[in-house]
Order: structure tokens, then C-alpha cells, then sequence
């Protein structure tokens, strides 16, 4: 079956999620010395990065958009259902909020630890799902459902992607830029 985004111009889906994918895990490794450098703020922010980009990465692989919040929500939702994993989502929220605490400053030392081991158990869940020989688990009416609204373009980002698509790869930042 071909899927929108299998028809977008520019890098295939399975490159994207290789990319995104490379970019979890930097941000995680990123997110560790913040943390360790006692700058919480920062580390907050690459923690929600961590999970955004490892949800992503699934998205990509299965052709469903991803570029609004609501959609990466929704994508860790139909992942949860899948995996049968109430912990997915927990995790997923967990590093949500630190995303917030960015903006808040609110949480101390402990509480970015632990929303830096949700993000990191959040990884752990969905890197199966980037293999190439993963079997598409079967899901209820609900979750296919959920999954159809993933596949179509439903904002202007989305309908842009299928139009332009993404640049290619070699026209692209690197995942890590290089140091000044």
C-alpha cells in the first residue's frame, strides 16, 4: 500500500527515520551532560527533544505526519496501544512536561533525572519498532482509525511536505553541526 508520504519528493521516509532517530539519540547523550552540569533548563529542553525525535523517527517510518505536537500525542498514543505498554505514554508525558519545566524552571535535580530516564525508557520501547523486520501488529478499530487520521495531511506544514517534500539530505544541516 502507498501512503502519501511515500509519494513526497525528497528523502524517503526511511531516511527521515534514521535521521530522527540520529538526533534522539544525540539529544539523549546531550541531555546527560546538562544534566551533569547541574543545567537543568537545558537539559529539560533536550529531554522533550529526546522523546519528540524517537516518536518521529516510528512516524517517519510509517508515512504518518508528525509535524504538530497534537500528531507526535497521538502518534505515542497508537504506539502505546500497539506495544500494549500504559508505561509508553507515561514516559511520553513525563518528558512532555519537562519540555514545560523550560519554560518554568520549576523542577529540581531529581525531577529532571527521572524525566531523563522516562525519555531514555521511552527509547528503549520504540527502538524495536525501527527494525526493518518488524511485524505490524494488529490493532482494534479505534487504533486503525487513529492511524488513518496520521496518514493524511491535515494542516498547511503537511500539505507543504507532500508538495515541496524535505530538502535532500546533502543540502540539510548535520544532525550535529560542527563546534565553533
Amino acid at each position: 500500500m502507498t501512503l502519501l508520504l511515500d509519494t513526497a519528493p525528497g528523502p524517503s521516509p526511511d531516511d527521515e527515520a534514521v535521521r530522527n532517530a540520529g538526533i534522539c539519540a544525540e539529544l539523549l547523550a546531550k541531555a546527560r551532560q546538562e544534566l551533569a552540569a547541574g543545567d537543568l533548563q537545558q537539559a529539560s529542553e533536550k529531554i522533550w527533544g529526546v522523546a519528540a525525535f524517537a516518536v518521529k523517527a516510528v512516524a517517519e517510518k510509517r508515512c504518518w505526519f508528525n509535524e504538530a505536537d497534537w500528531k507526535l500525542r497521538q502518534a505515542a498514543a497508537v504506539l502505546s496501544d500497539e506495544l500494549g505498554s500504559l508505561e509508553l505514554m507515561g514516559y511520553y508525558s513525563l518528558a512532555r512536561d519537562a519540555h514545560f519545566n523550560f519554560y518554568r524552571h520549576e523542577y529540581g535535580a531529581r525531577d529532571v533525572e527521572q524525566a531523563l530516564a522516562a525519555a531514555a525508557a521511552l527509547v528503549a520501547l520504540l527502538r524495536p519498532l525501527l527494525a526493518a523486520d518488524y511485524p505490524m501488529p494488529a490493532v482494534d478499530a479505534a487504533t486503525a482509525a487513529r492511524i488513518r487520521a496520521l496518514e493524511q495531511p491535515t494542516s498547511e506544514p503537511d500539505q507543504a511536505r507532500l508538495t515541496n517534500g524535505r530538502p535532500p539530505m546533502a543540502q540539510r544541516p548535520p544532525v550535529s553541526p560542527p563546534a565553533e
